[in-house]
């Protein structure tokens, strides 16, 4: 009984590493999405931003990498995570990805003064007085 019960420990020990390591690999794309809206070309800025989200030994360079890839038209932040075995810091042969899609700000208008759409125009803007 006791090599049964070793053993359906050592699998749930694994499934709660594989959940973590999940988890940080999302939390790692969306921090490099959103660093990689506000500086779109500063590779080496969103990778450090993606690290912040993930703890040791998830966040060493040869186990975390952060790329940014284009696909349809649009623009996604991957980080992808080695997924440890039996021990985090130990690399298996599996890969965990996490994306997150990067949502650029919107340019502001040149100069252009108009009125929301369905707002009426007050009366400084040449309405009826």
């Amino acid at each position: 009984m006791v090599p049964f019960m070793m053993l359906a420990l050592a699998l749930v020990w694994q499934v709660l590493l594989i959940g973590l390591t999940s988890m940080y690999a999302s939390h790692g794309a969306a921090e490099a999405a959103r660093q990689a809206a506000v500086t779109p070309d500063d590779m080496e800025r969103i990778d450090e931003e993606a690290r912040k989200r993930v703890l040791a030994p998830w966040d060493a360079p040869d186990v975390l990498s952060t790329s940014v890839v284009d696909r349809d038209g649009e623009r996604y932040a991957r980080v992808t995570v080695a997924m440890p075995v039996f021990l985090p810091g130990t690399s298996g042969p599996w890969d965990i990805t996490g994306e997150a899609k990067i949502v650029t700000e919107v340019a502001p208008l040149d100069g252009v003064d108009e009125p929301p759409p369905g707002a009426e125009p007050s009366d400084a803007e040449g309405g009826d007085a």
